[in-house]
């Protein structure tokens, strides 16, 4: 029984639905316009759409060994595939002249690809928890209020990777960690050496 409440919390909590939010609310914080932060939201969310549709097929072809891309060898590819979704999305955003906020959230999503695909060749840690960590920590850090709350999740969703059998307390923590530093380098680097207002 616990087994299933691990995965299905996981499942729940995977970061590819909890991403699903996150330009609505970073848009309505930025501009206070509800129409610009669904308008931006909707295409965001196409993106995500079609990559889930992408990942989803590769699953089916073979390609990659499921949704979670638990095989470590894969990953370099899966990482690729974002990255393409990613210039896709930057250029989107240039072309309709997207709101600075999802630039720099962008700019968050690259930088993390690029540790991802460092670390992976070394580590083995949960990329479900180092995204999931760095998405509440950064709304945490940057709005406070209610996103406070939103800290429970993670280690929640520690506990479920571990119960479902997909990582151990040590990759989980290493998810976390890497979760934390991704965002205390991006606000060092846009709000301190920049000076590029965050909230």
């Amino acid at each position: 029984m616990i087994s299933l409440i691990a995965r299905v919390t996981s499942f729940i909590f995977n970061p590819y639905f909890l991403l699903v939010p996150v330009p609505y609310l970073l848009v309505l914080r930025q501009t206070g316009s509800t129409e610009e932060a669904v308008e931006w939201s909707l295409f965001s969310l196409a993106f995500l759409l079609l990559l889930g549709i992408v990942v989803y097929c590769l699953v089916q072809k073979r390609y990659f060994s499921d949704l979670d891309i638990s095989k470590k060898e894969q990953r370099p590819y899966f990482f690729l595939l974002m990255s393409l979704f990613a210039i896709g999305y930057f250029c989107g955003l240039f072309y309709f002249r997207g709101p600075v906020v999802l630039f720099i959230s962008l700019s968050g999503v690259f930088f993390s690809l690029l540790v991802f695909s460092f670390l992976i060749t070394r580590i083995k840690a949960s990329i479900h928890v180092a995204t999931i960590t760095a998405m509440i920590f950064s709304l945490s850090v940057l709005y406070g209020g209610q996103f406070l709350l939103l800290l429970f999740l993670i280690p929640l969703i520690g506990w479920s990777r571990i119960h479902a059998r997909r990582h151990t307390h040590q990759e989980v923590i290493a998810g976390g960690i890497i979760g934390i530093i991704i965002p205390v380098v991006m606000f060092v680097v846009f709000k301190v050496l920049l000076n590029i207002s965050l909230s």
